[in-house]
């Protein structure tokens, strides 16, 4: 038994000695009042915290294992807590009210010199940067238990730090900067973010709005509050009021996007980049009505991110034109394409995103669950929806039972069937176009779904010889037959024109795109190149590309037979040339070929001569090349191709779809 195991055992050994389990522990609130001194220099926190406790029986909890605690009291008593790994546990005996504190300090890990897209769990501390995440024991954590704070922290000039909750009170003197930040709302963590910052504010009414920026980007802060200002007023228009006192935006020496009660935190690179004041600013502003103004009932799945995604994203997309609200649209389905079976599930099985797969689900296709529940309702009833889920449920948890409810109420529908098809099972729909024929102003045709049987509200263009008619037809199961009559001579039928269902892309609807090699757990790579450099850069980059998490399968140099799976080729420009030719696979498209430094691109093998399998090529002509791909290409896996000068893309798109199965055009 491993020595983690050890100590929960003994934990709960000890928990029912006493009488009691973790679940059962009669805490009724914690109030906890942090001192911190943060010497990012040194790496080093020390901390003297004091919880108020209401209630009794034993306390649980967490502390990172690094941090040596110096004094330990329980009501002006010191106090010999049992310690088990990172959980400490107090029997607080009788019902009653209980002060707790404890001094501790421990040294801090440096920042990592890569990290994924969620940034670490571990408290990390650098004078150009530190990030101390809400759930990594810098502070005690009491599991499903939330609590109050304030928080008085004390930093070095000049170094700068910040947290949620409201601004008590900041001050610099004697070569340090304090500063006290305080929420009575409870949270489970906190988060605390320190660095170099140059503090930039304004007010918008009385909402503080602030940016936390290292100096090289410290001039665009103004965009960024110009920014966050209208996005305060498009959802307080929408939603309801803005429901903390501030809005911060914290610059990172991590290349993430993180939302929190009333910031949100930002790598310094990702916030140079152009587009971001257009996109995910909004995304992390709304998240504090979603996610952190109503919390998640996990239990019925998050359906937080979809719901951000469809109001932001989706929404800036829409503002921008229709035709670029349809391309996100049809990503959306491209994606789900790609998606192997064996990694699909249902949406209430969604909790947190850890890889692309988990995106497709519980972003893409719960933000496409939305795009139909307002189709479906009008967005009138929509609207009036949102705004009673947010009435009823702010500074609470809530399921996808109470979004149900809200629109069921706002539309005087009952949306049960909806909501159980699109949630609680896997897989989408498949629509297939049959028997359909014209006469004169009539057009008959026959709707089947050969594998699922949801209800649908299936949008239909009816081509005349005077222009498009836009009809709407109820599918209420596997076949339906529709008859329709427009008002002139009908000259051709297209089902879903604008994809507004949520459904199984027809293989001519759908040219390949990266993901399809990327998120297939059965994708074998070859290596077609010489010499361990080479060989070395290979295997790394198809393991950052694998969204499985597990090391890609190296499957040799392709000199025998090729494996009957996706195939991943990578390897010097001339080696995957001669490869390609060798084994009767298509070449380099022309359009990209002798273009930069590196090529990325893919296509589908067989097809009438064997099965439809995808063929994704990286081929580079140096292995500099090669090894300037690490950083980008992971952000690029929706395109059909991409080309590189050493890191920057010179040319990228995919392939245009031919004319899809659900079409028909009449003589």
């Amino acid at each position: 038994m491993s020595g983690p195991t050890k100590s929960i055992v003994a934990l709960a050994l000890l928990l029912i000695f006493m009488g009691t389990s973790p679940g059962r522990a009669e805490i009724r609130s914690i109030h906890q009042d942090l001192s911190v001194n943060l010497v990012p220099g040194d790496r080093s926190l020390a901390v003297s915290a004091k919880l108020k406790i209401a209630g009794g029986g034993p306390l649980v909890f967490r502390l990172a294992r690094n941090f040596v605690v110096t004094s330990f009291m329980v009501d002006g008593e010191k106090t010999a807590a049992k310690r088990f790994g990172d959980k400490w546990l107090i029997d607080l005996g009788g019902e009653a009210r209980h002060d707790v504190a404890l001094d501790y300090r421990g040294g801090l890990a440096p920042v990592p010199t890569n990290s994924g897209p969620f940034g670490t769990n571990d408290p990390i501390s650098a004078i150009d940067g530190s990030f101390l995440p809400a759930g990594s024991g810098w502070h005690p954590s009491f599991g499903g238990t939330a609590f109050s704070y304030r928080l008085d922290i004390t930093v070095p000039e000049p170094q700068r730090a910040v947290a949620p909750g409201r601004l008590i009170s900041e001050h610099s003197s004697g070569g340090k900067y304090r500063v006290v930040f305080e929420s009575i709302q409870p949270l489970h963590g906190i988060v605390l973010m320190a660095g170099p910052y140059r503090i930039n504010e304004r007010l918008h009414g009385k909402i503080r709005l602030r940016t936390y920026f290292h100096p090289d980007i410290a001039d665009l802060s103004e965009g960024y509050l110009d920014a966050t200002a209208d996005y305060l007023d498009l959802y307080e228009n929408w939603i309801g009021g803005y429901p903390y006192s501030a809005f911060h935006i914290v610059s990172g020496l991590l290349p993430v996007g993180l939302g929190y009660p009333g910031l949100t935190f930002m790598g310094k690179r990702v916030l140079a980049l152009p587009f971001i004041r257009s996109t995910s600013l909004g995304h992390e502003v709304l998240h504090n009505w979603w996610g952190n103004g109503v919390d998640i009932d996990l239990a019925q799945g998050n359906w937080s991110e979809g719901l951000t995604t469809f109001m932001a994203d989706y929404t800036f997309a829409r503002r921008r034109s229709e035709k670029d609200a349809l391309a996100m649209r049809i990503a959306w389905l491209r994606d789900y394409a790609a998606l192997p079976a064996a990694r699909d599930h249902p949406v209430t099985s969604f909790v947190s995103r850890s890889h692309d797969a988990e995106q497709i689900i519980g972003y893409n296709k719960v933000a496409f669950i939305f795009h139909m529940a307002r189709r479906n309702i009008g967005k009138a009833a929509f609207d009036s929806g949102i705004r009673l889920f947010w009435q009823r449920h702010a500074f609470a948890a809530a399921g996808w039972a109470d979004l149900q409810k809200a629109f069921e109420e706002t539309s005087g529908r009952d949306l049960g069937t909806f909501f159980r098809q699109w949630l609680e099972q896997s897989g989408a729909p498949t629509l297939v176009l049959e028997h359909a024929s014209a006469n004169g102003n009539t057009v008959s045709f026959r709707l089947r779904q050969p594998s699922s049987d949801y209800r649908l509200n299936v949008p239909v263009d009816v081509t005349t010889e005077m222009g498009n008619e836009r009809f709407d037809v109820a599918m209420s199961g596997g076949t339906n037959t529709f008859e329709l009559t427009a008002n002139s001579p009908v000259r051709g039928l297209t089902i879903d024109p604008d994809f507004d269902i949520f459904r199984h892309l027809g293989a001519n609807e759908t040219p390949p795109i990266l993901r399809d090699v990327t998120l297939d757990t059965e994708t074998r790579t070859l290596i077609l190149a010489d010499g361990n450099e080479w060989v070395d850069l290979a295997r790394r980059l198809a393991g950052r590309l694998q969204d499985s998490g597990s090391d890609p399968v190296i499957v040799g140099n392709g000199a025998g037979s090729l494996p009957n799976t996706p195939l991943l080729l990578i390897g010097e420009t001339r080696n995957i040339a001669t490869f390609l030719k060798l084994h009767g696979l298509p070449a380099t498209p022309e359009d990209i070929r002798r273009h930069g430094s590196a090529r990325v691109w893919v296509t589908r093998t067989g097809g009438e001569t064997g099965p439809d399998r995808p063929l994704m090529v990286i081929e580079a002509d140096t292995p500099a090349a090669l090894g300037a791909l690490f950083r980008p290409l992971p952000h690029y896996r929706r395109q059909g191709f991409v080309v590189f000068d050493g890191a920057k893309v010179i040319a990228k798109g995919t392939r245009p779809a031919r004319h899809g199965p659900l079409s028909v055009q009449f003589k």
